[in-house]
């Protein structure tokens, strides 16, 4: 009857903005939630890391460029010149850096904004020699992107020489303002497909809400 329609229809409408609200604590337009990790490894020409002191950093991911700006994504990583835990950059033959950058604590297939392509540590000193800088660049992959290989993203690695050791002190992933927006919103698409497959909740990592602040939203517009 008529009121069981009008009950389906308020009932249908409580739900679209309840999505409505997810979706943009998901899309964080403005990144205020932004967090992550990256790691950068020394790997060996069959692609298994190196396990010795010097093959590996990890650590959390700040973003510096303006939230509502139009400019590119600039996301940094700082590392101390540490004498154990470092990455060192060795000018040696078969060594090949790679790394991982990911929103949240874990990376997973939809938290993962993109991974470098493995480039020759050889390679790299004899980018720094002819520039006659400390820096080289890495070119990454962000596998989320359609036509991914025509997007790779700019990685700067900054390094420090320590007792003649070359560490890596800063590194600094460039991503086109355009190419972040489209990863995000492929993300919301995998939510919104296992949302209407089997009402799923939204992938981790990326700022989610939770049923109990959808309910605190809901009171708040009433």
């Amino acid at each position: 009857d008529a009121k069981e329609l009008e009950k389906e229809a308020k009932a249908e409408e409580k739900e679209k903005r309840a999505n409505e609200r997810t979706k943009r604590k998901m899309f964080d337009e403005h990144d205020e939630s932004f967090c992550g990790f990256m790691s950068l490894s020394l790997i060996d020409s069959d692609g298994y890391a190196k396990k010795t002191k010097g093959c590996e950093i990890k650590g959390p991911l700040y973003m510096v460029s303006e939230g509502n700006s139009d400019g590119p994504v600039i996301i940094e990583s700082e590392f101390s010149l540490n004498p154990l835990f470092y990455l060192q950059v060795p000018n040696e033959d078969g060594l090949l850096l790679w790394g991982q950058w990911w929103v949240g604590e874990k990376a997973s297939p939809l938290t993962t904004i993109c991974s470098a392509i493995p480039k020759l540590c050889q390679t790299a000193h004899k980018e720094m020699e002819k520039a006659s800088t400390s820096d080289f660049t890495l070119d990454a992959e962000a596998p989320l992107l359609k036509g991914a290989p025509g997007k790779l993203y700019k990685v700067t690695i900054t390094t420090r020489e320590q007792k003649f050791i070359t560490k890596v002190a800063k590194v600094t992933l460039e991503i086109p303002r355009p190419y972040w927006v489209e990863w995000k919103n492929h993300r919301l698409r995998f939510w919104q497909f296992n949302k209407n497959s089997s009402g799923a909740a939204a992938p981790s990592g990326g700022g989610g809400g939770d049923e109990k602040e959808e309910k605190n939203d809901e009171k708040k517009e009433d």
